[in-house]
């Protein structure tokens, strides 16, 4: 008997990454969470790239904070430890387009 087709979050296997010593586990968005990031900064109160900014990393944050292995994180911790390059390629990474270097 084959095994059946798996979907979901739970079915994605993929080693946990760290940032700054911190540890994250692969866990893949959810729909929902897709959706938060979506609206991150399309507000009314994100009338600036920088409100857009601080909108972004906050959503971050809980995504991170969603899937940490130790201590939570925030807007300042990401601003202090992450690039601009590096919230492209974890949000890849969690979607599933990219692997981690």
């Amino acid at each position: 008997m084959t095994e059946p087709m798996q979907f979901g979050r739970q079915a994605v296997k993929r080693p946990p990454f760290e940032i700054s010593g911190v540890r994250f586990s692969s866990l893949p968005l959810s729909l929902a969470e897709e959706k938060r990031l979506a609206g991150a900064g399309a507000g009314a109160d994100a009338t600036s790239d920088d409100a857009a900014m601080d909108a972004l990393l906050g959503v971050l944050a809980e995504l991170l904070n969603a899937r940490t292995q130790g201590e939570s994180v925030g807007a300042d911790w990401l601003m202090e430890n992450l690039t601009a390059g590096d919230l492209e390629g974890i949000v890849s990474y969690l979607r599933g387009e990219a692997a981690a270097d």
